[in-house]
């Protein structure tokens, strides 16, 4: 019998094993080519976050070759990031499971990156260059009111820009992403936001200057210098209100008057949540108007008393303190004010302490802090070397604000921080401080916010510890002190210092207990236009200090960390963040 040969393998079991092999090699590729993107994406976003920061530094020196080196090095490396994640195979792993989970986000914000460099970015840089940061915006006592003109309408296409591209990115899905990618896509989130904030607050500025520096017509404000030895929620009492007027960018100081000046013959209404949380007080009391943490309120108040004091409404309210004031006037001459040297290193001191000792008669005093306010912000209207850094930190420090009573400037003003819009920003935590020592004792106690931000791996907010601390720093005999700094027993033992703390938990939280010095404590709930808040007495002898703890939760989906605002005090002090990592998220 003839033998027959072994059968051959069936095509049908060669040809899948090729197939798969097939598939194996263009898989191998495709993840070749993905890594070898993510290397350079990896690299784009360190630079764009490295060049983005020395922009930021350059910007603040206001070396202008610096920014434009450093902003076409930002533009390289964001179209870098976005062609990184751009291609077929790109296309391909979006359609894989889990990998579009990683891959959506990466091309989402390679989207939004690119778009902030064409449209953003680039017409900004486009624009005269950045000479205006060259240019020193006071010159003989003047402003041009239309400096930020040819500015205005890359300002506003660059802001409208990034708000939709942070928009977009708000939108993004997270929840199925690895950790490392959501990581980098917050910091990304974070980036664009900030840059969104400051375009903004630019745009707005160039819409609204050519009037508020009386391009348009001479404008009248009031000036209200506070007094933070003795602290109220937006600063402290206010111990000078000056009148200033602007025409065509050029500043003229008028008539200043005291508190005392502008008491009126009725209390001006108030809301039912002003008047229960407040007390007729911040509608009476020109030392009062800024119990509310609210400015535009507080403006508005100081506008009403003034009319009725002068008969003029003004076109607009800024406030400043005596801290602000030094940091602006870096670099000027010293100013002799009767006898007393004062120059910028010990202007918050004289003004918020020193004067007490050299003068016993409260009228004196006024009149001093008064006077002098109104000489030194003649002299700061001069243009020292230090002005605009001084303005710069007085905003970041929320000791500069602004509020303007023409309804549709005022719009504008409100989107930023110099507004001190508080109530309307749900977005941020606000810790103040309401004097209620009568005296200026709060010169010698110290605040400290710390807040404790404990974040999920998607970058959103779990839960958060605030702690306020206080420590009267006074170690000597109140006996020793002037009356009307240590109070002198009219409404609190001599040199004790009382206030109430008040806490506006961020929208979308809500406090859950209270401690002081680690100890369960009770705070008054109330709300104020919406916004729940709590108050608390707050006690301290000299030598003493008090830290009083409030563990807050989140009751919002995707929750960012809060903005910190707080009671700015006679010396610098920011707050403190600290972030952790939450457990269970």
């Amino acid at each position: 019998m003839d033998e027959q040969p072994a059968p051959r393998p069936a095509r049908r079991v060669r040809w899948p094993l090729m197939a798969l092999g097939i598939v194996m090699i263009l898989l191998g590729g495709l993840v070749a080519w993905l890594l070898f993107d993510a290397w350079r994406l990896q690299g784009a976003a360190q630079d764009l976050e490295s060049h983005a920061a020395a922009a930021r530094d350059a910007l603040g020196l206001r070396d202008v070759d610096q920014v434009e080196s450093e902003i076409a090095a930002v533009d390289d490396a964001a179209h870098a990031f976005a062609s990184a994640v751009d291609g077929p195979h790109w296309w391909l792993a979006a359609q894989i499971p889990w990998v579009k989970d990683q891959v959506a986000p990466l091309q989402a914000a390679g989207t939004a990156v690119e778009a902030v460099a064409d449209d953003a970015i680039g017409p900004l840089i486009d624009v005269d260059g950045l000479t205006m940061l060259e240019e020193p915006p006071l010159e003989d006592g003047r402003i041009d009111p239309y400096l930020l003109e040819p500015y205005r309408a890359p300002l506003a296409v660059a802001a409208t820009t990034l708000e939709d591209q942070g928009q977009a990115l708000a939108e993004v899905d997270l929840s199925r992403s690895a950790t490392i990618v959501q990581s980098a896509f917050v910091d990304l989130e974070n980036q664009i936001g900030a840059l969104s904030d400051l375009v903004t607050a630019a745009s707005h500025a160039a819409e609204v200057l050519p009037g508020v520096l009386g391009g348009e017509g001479e404008r009248e404000y009031v000036v209200m210098v506070q007094n933070n030895a003795e602290p109220r929620a937006t600063g402290g009492i206010p111990g000078a209100f000056i009148q200033l007027t602007v025409d065509d960018g050029r500043f003229t100081v008028g008539r200043y008057a005291t508190e005392g000046n502008l008491l009126p013959d009725e209390p001006i209404p108030l809301t039912e949540d002003e008047e229960r949380i407040f007390t007729f007080r911040l509608g009476y009391y020109p030392q009062d108007v800024n119990f509310t943490p609210e400015f535009p309120r507080t403006a508005e108040l100081t506008a009403e008393l003034w009319a009725q004091a002068y008969g003029t409404r003004p076109d607009g309210v800024i406030s400043i303190d005596p801290v602000a004031l030094g940091w602006m006037l870096g670099g000027a001459e010293p100013l002799d004010a009767d006898g007393t040297e004062i120059t910028s290193a010990n202007l918050s001191h004289v003004m918020l302490n020193r004067v007490y000792f050299l003068y016993e008669d409260p009228s004196e005093q006024d009149a001093f802090f008064a006077r002098t306010s109104r000489e030194l912000f003649a002299l700061m209207l001069e243009g020292p070397e230090s002005l605009l850094d001084g303005v710069e930190h007085a905003i970041d420090d929320n000791r500069l604000l602004v509020w303007l009573a023409e309804d549709e400037a005022q719009d504008l003003v409100d989107e930023t921080s110099v507004a001190g819009a508080f109530l309307e920003d749900g977005g941020a935590l606000g810790v103040f401080v309401n004097d209620g020592s009568g005296a200026k004792i709060g010169y010698y106690v110290d605040t400290t916010v710390t807040v404790t931000d404990y974040v999920c791996t998607d970058g959103s907010l779990d839960s958060e510890t605030v702690e306020v601390s206080f420590a009267h720093v006074y170690d000597g005999d109140p006996a020793d002190l002037p009356e009307w700094v240590s109070g002198g027993g009219r409404y609190v033992p001599e040199g004790q210092f009382q206030a109430n703390l008040v806490v506006y938990p961020a929208v979308g939280t809500e406090v859950s207990g209270v401690f002081r010095d680690d100890e369960a404590t009770e705070a008054y709930p109330d709300v104020h236009d919406g916004r729940p808040m709590s108050q608390i007495r707050v006690t301290l002898d000299p030598g003493e200090q008090v830290t009083f703890r409030y563990e807050v939760d989140v009751t919002a989906a995707d929750l960012g960390s809060p903005r910190i605002v707080q009671t700015p005090g006679p010396r610098d002090t920011e707050p403190t963040r600290l972030v952790e990592a939450a457990e269970g998220c």
